[in-house]
């Protein structure tokens, strides 16, 4: 389990924090000619390695890095738009290969705990901060893919409109995520409620302060933030119910 989670933690890292936007780009553009693609592939690998701490055997580092290139390579050939599909089966993919290299190693190694501490290593440490990790990035991905067509659609009636401030969405999703993990770790689910109330009233009040917008712009942006909002405790809440289940 521990090995799962170290490995989990590293690929949660390095592909959604450690892997800048221009990385990303280039290797939608370019694929497998782009130099960033090995350079991603390096730090998969290094994170791997460092965090399982097999000093005298890198050989599972090296085998979750190879696969991580292939499997990536796979979905830039094979999802040219970056569909939501396309992001879920990668992550599969990824994490099934970081489950199949933890069985291996779990049957043959034993991995020290003295790296980071004892306290690193326990799962409860690890499958809340694992869980923490993906409901930040990784979910505002999906959330993004998943709401797009809405998106386009408002643009459509209103292109000109500049109701809001940049970045400001997807850092209130992050956050409204990251307490509703933590509600839910700690076993405080009628404060989620208390969350979306909150949230409720200030929609509330955008929705009759419409000023010079259109009322079937602020209609349908008021359903847009509600599906968004719903997807996006829907995934913080099934990560953090996932997360306990490891520690449980």
């Amino acid at each position: 389990m521990k090995e799962f989670l170290l490995l989990l933690l590293a690929h949660i890292l390095s592909d959604f924090y450690w892997q800048p936007t221009k990385w990303v780009q280039d290797k939608r553009d370019r694929s497998f000619r782009s130099p960033y693609l090995y350079m991603h592939a390096g730090v998969v690998t290094i994170s791997s390695y460092v965090f399982l701490g097999h000093w005298s055997n890198p050989l599972p580092a090296l085998v979750v890095g190879v696969i991580h290139t292939i499997v990536d390579i796979a979905k830039i050939e094979l999802d040219k738009k970056g569909s939501a599909v396309g992001f879920v089966v990668d992550q599969i993919a990824h994490i099934l290969t970081i489950a199949l290299v933890a069985v291996l190693l779990t049957s043959t190694f034993t991995v020290s705990s003295d790296l980071f501490g004892a306290w690193l290593y326990s799962p409860k440490v690890l499958a809340q901060l694992s869980g923490a990790l993906l409901c930040l990035s990784p979910v505002s991905f999906l959330v993004g893919i998943l709401t797009k067509p809405w998106r386009d659609e408002l643009s459509i009636l209103m292109p000109d409109a500049n109701d809001n401030l940049a970045n400001a969405g997807r850092w209130i999703g992050i956050t409204e995520r990251l307490l509703i993990f933590i509600f839910v770790i700690v076993g405080q689910f009628s404060a989620i409620g208390f969350l979306i109330a909150a949230k409720s009233l200030l929609r509330y009040n955008d929705k009759n302060a419409s000023g010079d917008i259109p009322p079937a712009y602020i209609s349908k942006k008021s359903e847009y933030v509600l599906v968004g909002t719903l997807m996006s405790y829907t995934c913080a809440i099934v990560i953090a119910m996932a997360a306990k289940m490891f520690y449980s």
